[in-house]
Parts: structure tokens; sequence; C-alpha cells
């Protein structure tokens, strides 16, 4: 018997906004919106 595993993700996407005092601190909250289990793939600035 052969058992195998493997490691999905969804293909899903989402868009999440955040502000902040400077760039540093808007990426921060940023980030902390991404669930668990999510990958950010882009960060852009809105100027």
């Amino acid at each position: 018997m052969v058992k195998v595993k493997g490691v999905i993700r969804p293909i899903e996407t989402r868009e999440l906004e955040a502000e902040g005092e400077d760039y540093a601190a808007a990426r921060e909250a940023l980030e902390a919106q991404v669930p668990e289990g999510w990958l950010l793939l882009q960060v852009m600035t809105d100027r």
C-alpha cells in the first residue's frame, strides 16, 4: 500500500486595503489582515 500527501491552497484572490502614517505602517497594517495560510502577492500604493 502506498500513502501520499499533498498540500493545497485556494485559487481565490481577495483585495485588502490599509492605511498608515507612512509606507511601513500601512504595509504592516495590510500584512496583519492576511489570513493564515494565505500569501501576500502584491503591494501597491495609491498615489
